[in-house]
């Protein structure tokens, strides 16, 4: 067994880690949970006397126990009369819970006005007091709201609810002045805005760590609950509604591009419903082709997934009909077969890149651009069959990535004849600004009284039921379908309700309270079907719930389950004879069209399934976890599905103290998982998912040396480099796991050993052999990349070429999309600083895009750069545009910090090559800071000598020589930042330095021809031009200017050649020289 907080072995019967003093239960198991407790959220109020021990020394031992009787019965009605619960009275003080047996939507404001009315009672009680004994009674009271665990059995022994929740209200009424009544932060929060209260300032309780925020209560306003949740409900009435969704399909049908409309209105105001029935009645006549998908706030899901389960609903591309003769089509052109091209990428081809991320997960991994303009194409082909009406259902819920990319794919033209939905609620983050303005809204409002009569009708049936009842019931629902609908299937289930009169009242008054007293008033069979589905999520099957219900009764030692008895047919049977039952209470419903499969069902709405999960005790919840992680449908949806079960699963029995063997496997499998999908994250450069995988799978299991070495890996990746570097160090450091080891210790040599240490290169060389006898492709990679950029750096581009194939090769091999990228990254460098002309660089940058670019941002990113300047070097300003606005969109998306820095200095290269100096310098200063605020400081340097260098060919050698004092001798300069350090140093020399200038400008010239980059000589040969032509030796500058020309124009550096022509005629004295070379 091991620490819950350290992971240090455990003594078989520690109590406290000896290590760290976390409390440890034991580990034999704890006893079960009682058959009948439940989780539910309630509202405690405790109510204590003041000053009541003076009391028994002037009242009679008999008066004293009469006072304190009568004040227990007026306490007591007053609770009674708000229907709460007193549970026990302790002394002089009462406890009362409200919530328990029933839980009402209203419970805290039931509390909160039984405690003014027991403040009232008192003083009634006071006045008779000083009348009769002439004495005063005051008391202080606490409520607080919150997750208890409540006892079904109101006689027993124990405690009739337990939890934190009961300590707080306690403690609140410990800090209550004579005559107050102090509430918890919860308490005033659901008790909505009619209560009248004013701070108490942050207490610190006794018990609590954490200070809690109370408030005084001073009065309670009239009651105006609000109605805030949702489900689906039956279809009545919304014509209007429907028309104008009609009016919206015709607009997309008739116009040039997609359709956009948002679907607004509070929950459960019939959204859905509206959507759905109108879907039903168009597509009846074969008139449109629609999918739908549902955004959720939680889930080990893609970003992009309701996207894809959107698109993967639609019926099969086929190939388009020849069209009919005696009918227009409604689109103005005909679709291309599946070999053409729609806007310049096939069918096929398109096809192909959905399948690898959008349609595969729902991940984002492949281009931004290249993924919409893909989805186009297969949505435009699609729409030239029939209208294709995509619904994206919850919007309130959607990530910003799906809302861009919804507002990529319906703004401007193309996809016409798509229709694009998006219902949700007015809140949340898929309904802010980020929603482009031009959509259209339909703004949903309650049923009028007449069609919310007839929606009454339909749910009643032909029995109907009291019309005292249903009016009541109406007047309540205030318009709301789905409030409407629950209300009279929780009438209709109680049959007291439709016999007695005034019955009604024991209905919960609220949709909350209704939906928990509902689920909590189920047989116990159907009970056990809406626990299991709970854990297994929103959607399931029946041989899921049959599955999981064997394995947890198996694990349990128990076959006296409710649906246990019979062979695997008899189970199934009585499953699904209960989902029957349950779907007539509207509880669940039959999964959509198009699912995962046939005989699927999932709750009839995600409330439900939260209600009905929340009231689960830890101990089942932590038994079916374990056992749903193992679930074919779960197993399918990948490691990061079965991971979230079994952490669940294990933080469930950790909660509960069961840190078993058990305990410490599920723990051990839920890491792995985790950690699995991290990595697979990583590989696919989504970043901010790997992160979240990655830091429960170390959270869970601190001695993961693969999850620890990725979690810093992405931590440095996002900007957080001190993080990661100390979770390389940890990893580094370690004993075991040498191929992490040395991915740490290389990652680390890259970050920068902060003291002596060897170089990325030789760090690269030294574990090289470790990745090579692990078969580590991705290590092997990482390693020759390093090697690779030393060549660079040493300016031997041509040689670097054997490294970078070689990185090139093993991150393929690897699929780790930040490893090729890297390599690729590396050689668009070597294309536009090495020997390679420019024009044969263009054409192996875009041959290397065709081959690695499609589905891999990071890869467009990284080869756009280079390729952007090596346009700009050619004179084509709009090519070099166009790769730099295509980086940059696709490198938002990524959140790669140091796009933060290179970015910058590519833009910033672009436009000093198109004569925009000025421009050029705002990007460097911003490189600069960026640079600085991520720790990117070998960047910084190269940063300062292009900066500098503009400066001076503006003619400002003052903020020059600024600029490259920052730079100072900088040890560990590249060769090529040497010779431009030396080339600068030598022209603002020149003036006063003459011997000075000299030397510097020969000592550039000399080390250029160390490398094979053109750039480099050329540059050299170009500052000892300027150089020597202010030192007064024309002739010399003349000729170093010539030979920039010549290494200029040997690498097709059409900018570069002009600077140097124009600096030769310049020159005195090689006016006859230049004449003679143009001759």
């Amino acid at each position: 067994m091991n620490c819950p907080s350290c992971q240090q072995d455990l003594p078989p019967t520690a109590r406290f880690c000896p290590s760290c003093g976390t409390p440890c239960a034991p580990a034999a198991p704890a006893p079960a949970t009682a058959a009948g407790d439940q989780r539910k959220p309630v509202t405690v109020l405790f109510c204590d006397l003041v000053g009541s021990t003076a009391l028994s020394g002037v009242l009679d031992p008999e008066t004293l126990r009469t006072v304190t009787l009568r004040y227990f019965d007026a306490m007591s009605a007053e609770i009674v009369a708000r229907g709460g619960t007193p549970e026990k009275f302790i002394g002089d003080a009462v406890m009362a819970v409200f919530g328990v047996p029933v839980v009402r939507e209203d419970d805290a404001r039931r509390a909160l006005a039984a405690a003014l009315g027991m403040r009232r009672a008192l003083a009634r009680l006071n006045e008779e007091l000083r009348a009769t004994l002439g004495i005063e009674l005051a008391a202080r009271m606490g409520v607080n709201t919150g997750q208890v665990v409540a006892g079904s059995q109101t006689t027993a022994r124990q405690a009739l609810v337990s939890g934190e929740t009961v300590n707080i209200a306690a403690r609140l009424e410990q800090n209550a002045g004579p005559g107050e009544i102090l509430i918890g932060p919860q308490t005033l929060l659901a008790a909505g805005p009619t209560v009248s209260a004013e701070s108490a300032g942050p207490l610190r309780l006794k018990g609590k760590r954490d200070s809690v925020v109370a408030h005084r209560l001073l009065a309670l306003g009239a009651d105006d609950p609000e109605l805030l949740r949702r489900f689906d409900v039956p279809f009545v009435g919304r014509r209007e509604e429907g028309l104008a969704l009609d009016a919206a399909l015709e607009s997309a049908v008739r116009g040039t591009g997609a359709g956009l409309l948002r679907v607004t209105g509070e929950a459960g105001i019939g959204k859905t419903r509206l959507v759905r029935e109108w879907l039903a009645r168009r597509s009846a006549t074969g008139g449109l082709s629609y999918g739908a998908g549902r955004c959720r706030s939680y889930g080990d899901q893609g970003t992009l997934a309701p996207l894809a389960d959107a698109v993967r609903a639609l019926p099969a591309l086929a190939p388009p009909e020849a069209p009919s003769q005696e009918g227009p089509s409604h689109g103005p052109s005909h679709g291309p077969s599946h070999g053409e091209e729609a806007g310049g990428l096939a069918v096929d081809d398109a096809m192909a890149l959905l399948s690898g991320g959008l349609l595969r997960d729902g991940t984002p991994n492949a281009p931004f651009e290249d993924m919409c303009a893909a989805l186009a194409v297969v949505l435009e082909r699609a729409a030239r069959l029939r209208p294709v009406v995509l619904v994206l259902d919850d919007w309130h819920a959607a990530a910003p990535l799906l809302v861009r990319t919804v507002n990529r794919l319906t703004d401007g033209t193309g996809c016409a004849g798509l229709l694009v939905v998006c219902a949700g609620r007015p809140d949340g983050p898929g309904a802010g600004d980020e929603h482009r303005g031009g959509a259209a809204r339909l703004q949903l409002t309650g049923l009028p009284q007449e069609e919310a009569v007839r929606l009454a009708a339909g749910l009643t049936g032909p029995d109907g039921g009291p019309a005292r009842v249903v009016e009541r019931l109406l007047a309540r629902a205030g318009g709301n379908p789905l409030y409407l609908e629950q209300l009279l299937v929780g009438d209709r289930e109680d049959a007291a309700a439709s016999a007695a009169p005034g019955a009604q009242e024991d209905l919960p008054p609220t949709l909350q309270a209704l939906l928990g007293a509902r689920i909590g008033g189920l047989a116990r069979g159907e009970r056990a079907v809406v626990d299991l589905a709970a854990v297994i999520g929103r959607e399931f099957t029946a041989p899921e719930l049959v599955r999981l219900e064997q394995s947890v009764q198996t694990s349990e030692g128990s076959g006296a389950g409710p649906l246990a008895g019979g062979g695997d047919g008899e189970r199934r049977r009585r499953v699904d004879e209960t989902l029957a039952a349950l779907g007539r209470r509207r509880l669940v419903e039959a999964g959509p069209p198009g699912g995962r499969e046939e005989d699927a069902y999932r709750f009839s709405s995600g409330l439900v399934h939260e209600v009905a999960y929340a009231s689960l005790s830890k101990r089942a919840k932590a038994e079916a976890h374990a056992w749903a992680a193992e679930l074919p449908s779960v197993l399918r949806s990948g490691d990061g599905a079965v991971g979230g079960h079994l952490e669940r699963a294990y933080r469930y029995r950790a909660e509960l103290g069961l840190l078993d063997d058990r305990a410490g496997r599920l723990r051990d499998r839920a890491a792995a998982a985790l950690g699995r999908a991290g990595a697979q994250a990583a590989a696919r450069s989504d970043l901010h998912w790997a992160h979240g995988l990655l830091e429960r799978a170390v959270d869970l299991c601190a001695d993961d040396a693969a999850a620890t070495r990725r979690l810093g890996e992405v931590r440095v990746a996002l900007g957080r480099t001190e993080e990661g570097a100390a979770l390389l160090r940890r990893v580094r450091d370690a004993e075991a796991a040498p191929v992490e080891a040395a991915h740490a210790r290389l990652a680390l040599a890259v970050l920068g050993p902060g003291g002596p240490g060897p170089g990325p290169a030789a760090t690269a060389r030294a574990v090289l052999p470790v990745f090579e006898a692990a078969g580590d492709s991705t290590g092997r990679a990482r390693a020759h990349l390093r090697l690779a950029q030393q060549l660079q750096r040493s300016g031997r581009h041509e040689e670097a070429e054997r490294d970078q194939a070689r990185a090139l090769e093993q991150a393929v091999l690897a699929g780790a999309e930040p490893e090729r990228a890297a390599a690729l990254g590396a050689i668009g460098i070597s294309l536009w600083r090495g020997p390679v002309p420019a024009a044969g660089a263009v054409v192996r940058c875009r041959t290397l895009l065709a081959a690695h670019g499609p589905g891999r941002p990071t890869v467009r990113v990284t080869l756009n750069c280079p390729l952007a300047v090596l346009h700009a070097l050619q004179d084509r300003p709009d090519e070099a545009y166009d790769c730099l606005a295509e980086a940059d969109r696709l490198a938002g998306k990524l959140g790669f910090a140091e796009a933060e820095v290179f970015l910058p200095v590519f833009r910033a290269a672009v436009e000093a090559l198109l004569g925009r100096s000025t421009a050029a310098l705002a990007l460097l200063d911003r490189a600069d800071a960026a640079a600085r605020r991520t720790g990117a400081t070998g960047m910084r340097t190269a940063v300062a000598l292009d900066a500098a260098r503009l400066e001076l060919d503006e003619g400002r050698a003052d903020r020059a020589g600024a600029r490259l004092a920052a730079v100072g001798d900088a040890p560990g300069l590249s060769r090529a930042d040497a010779v431009d350090l030396a080339g600068l140093r030598a022209r603002l020399a020149a003036p006063e330095r003459p011997d000075e200038a000299a030397d510097h400008a020969e000592r550039a010239v000399r080390a250029s021809l160390l490398t094979d980059s053109p750039l480099v000589q050329a540059t050299a040969e170009l500052d000892r031009a300027h150089t020597l032509a202010a030192l007064g030796r024309p002739a010399e500058a003349a000729a170093c200017a010539r030979a920039a020309k010549a290494h200029f124009a040997g690498k097709g550096h059409l900018p570069g050649s002009r600077g140097a022509a124009g600096l030769l005629a310049r020159t005195p004295g090689a006016m006859t020289t230049t004449t003679r070379e143009r001759s």
